[in-house]
């Protein structure tokens, strides 16, 4: 069996080869979350900024910025979805 890893935001297993680090601040605190593909698409779509950074389990990772004012601002990113 492949080596894999469980999306933080929709709770889906996928082979570790898909998965997306994602990095952003919370207050003063910088979270680390382990993202499918799809659901990283949904929260850049969503961010206010997206820049790409070195990432702790893969060569690169995403930052992202969920600005103020935008729907991102209402969920934080490792929360599982309803879909």
């Amino acid at each position: 069996m492949p080596d894999t890893f469980t999306c933080d935001r929709c709770g889906r297993v996928f082979e570790s080869r898909q998965l997306k680090e994602v990095m952003y601040e919370e207050g003063r605190e910088r979270i680390r979350k382990e993202f499918c593909p799809r659901c990283l698409d949904e929260v850049m779509n969503r961010s206010a900024s997206v820049r790409g950074i070195a990432g702790e389990r893969k060569r690169a990772a995403v930052h992202l910025d969920p600005g103020s004012g935008t729907a991102s601002h209402h969920e934080s990113f490792g929360t599982r979805g309803s879909g």
